[in-house]
C-alpha cells in the first residue's frame, strides 16, 4: 500500500496520485463503525482513490459520508460523480457551499475560465450532487462516526465557507488548506490564497482558532500529515501576514500586477532556498512554487486589497 499512510487506528491518508502525479492531492479515510472520507478530490482520482479504500479492507458501499474542507474542485469535483454512483452516501460540506455543490455551474465555468481545453481532462466531469443527498455543517457541529467523533470548524479565508475538522479523542486536525500547503519532500509550507474568495483577516483569524486546539497531529489536504504540529500553524499566520505586507507595498509603489507577482515570486522562492543543495528538488519546487505564487497567492491578494482589505 504505497501510496497509504497510517495516522492512528482510525484515520489513513491516501495519495490520490492525480494524474499520476503524487504528494498533491490527499483523501482521508476515517474509520468508525461508519466510514467516512474527507475531500476526495477531482473526479480524475476518483478510481484512484476507490482503490485505496479497496486496499485497506472496505468496499464503497462501506462509506457513508463524503466530508469536503471546501467546494473548490480540486477538493470537491468528484463529489456529483461519487454521490450518484454510490445513491446511500450523505455529503456534508458547510452550510455555505452546498448551494454550489447542488448547482455547480459557477464551478464548472470557473474551472473552464482558468484552464480552458484542459479543464475537462485534468478535473472531469462536475456533476450535481442531489439536494437529498447533502447535509449542511455549521460551526460547532459534531459528526458521530460510531466511535470517531469529529468536531465541525468554520475556517474562512481560503474560502468563505472553509471547514476543518477536529478529532478530540485523538487530537488530529483536518485542516483542509486553512494552513496552506505542506510539502513533505521538500519540508517546506506555503499559503494557499485563491482569488476570488480570499480573506486575510479572516484567514488569520481562523489560524487563531486552530492554535487554541491542543492538536498532535495536522492533516494537510495538500499534502498528508506534517510531523511537528507547532510548525505549521506557526508558519501559518507569519507567512500570510508577511506575504501581505510583501504584496501591498508591491501595489503601493506600482499599478502593475506583473510587477507586484515578481515581487512575491522573489519571496516565495524563500521557501526553498534550503534545497539549493539538492538540485532535482530546487528544480522541481522552483517551477512548483513560482507556478502557485504567481497563479493563485498573487492574484487572491491582490483582489483582496483591490476589495479594500487591511494589510495586518
Amino acid at each position: 500500500m504505497e501510496h497509504i499512510e497510517q495516522v492512528n487506528e482510525k484515520i489513513y491518508s491516501i495519495d490520490q496520485q492525480w494524474l499520476d502525479n503524487v504528494q498533491y492531492n490527499s483523501c482521508y479515510l476515517i474509520a468508525g463503525e461508519r466510514v467516512a472520507l474527507y475531500d476526495t478530490g477531482p473526479t480524475t482520482s476518483m478510481e484512484k482513490v476507490l482503490q485505496s479504500v479497496e486496499e485497506l479492507g472496505f468496499r464503497p458501499e462501506d462509506i457513508s459520508c463524503l466530508i469536503y474542507s471546501h467546494i473548490h474542485i480540486d477538493h470537491a469535483g468528484s463529489a456529483g460523480v461519487f454521490s450518484t454512483r454510490y445513491p446511500h452516501l450523505q455529503v456534508l460540506v458547510h452550510e455555505q457551499g452546498a448551494p454550489h455543490l447542488a448547482n455547480p455551474e459557477k464551478l464548472y465555468q470557473s474551472m473552464k475560465r482558468v484552464f480552458g481545453e484542459m479543464a475537462e481532462k485534468m478535473y472531469g466531469d462536475v456533476v450535481p450532487v442531489p439536494e437529498e443527498q447533502l447535509r449542511p455543517l455549521a460551526d460547532g457541529e459534531i459528526i458521530d462516526l460510531g466511535g470517531v467523533q469529529l468536531r465541525v470548524l468554520h475556517t474562512p479565508g481560503h474560502a468563505s465557507h472553509h471547514l476543518c475538522l477536529y478529532d478530540d479523542e485523538h487530537r488530529v486536525l483536518f485542516a483542509g488548506e486553512a494552513l496552506g500547503i505542506y510539502l513533505p519532500e521538500a519540508d517546506v509550507y506555503f499559503p494557499s490564497t485563491p482569488p476570488p474568495d480570499f480573506d486575510l483577516v479572516s484567514a488569520v483569524n481562523s489560524v487563531e482558532k486552530l492554535e487554541k486546539l491542543p492538536v498532535e497531529k495536522v492533516l494537510f489536504s495538500h499534502f498528508g500529515p506534517a510531523g511537528d504540529p507547532v510548525i505549521p500553524l506557526k508558519k501559518a499566520k507569519e507567512m500570510l501576514i508577511d506575504w501581505g505586507r510583501i504584496v501591498y507595498q508591491a501595489m503601493s509603489e506600482r499599478d502593475d500586477t506583473a510587477y507586484v507577482l515578481e515581487k512575491l515570486s522573489e519571496e516565495s522562492m524563500k521557501c526553498i532556498e534550503h534545497l539549493r543543495d539538492a538540485p532535482e528538488l530546487y528544480r522541481k519546487y522552483t517551477e512548483l512554487v513560482r507556478f502557485r505564487s504567481g497563479t493563485t497567492c498573487g492574484p487572491g491578494y491582490i483582489r483582496y486589497f483591490k476589495k479594500g482589505g487591511v494589510v495586518l
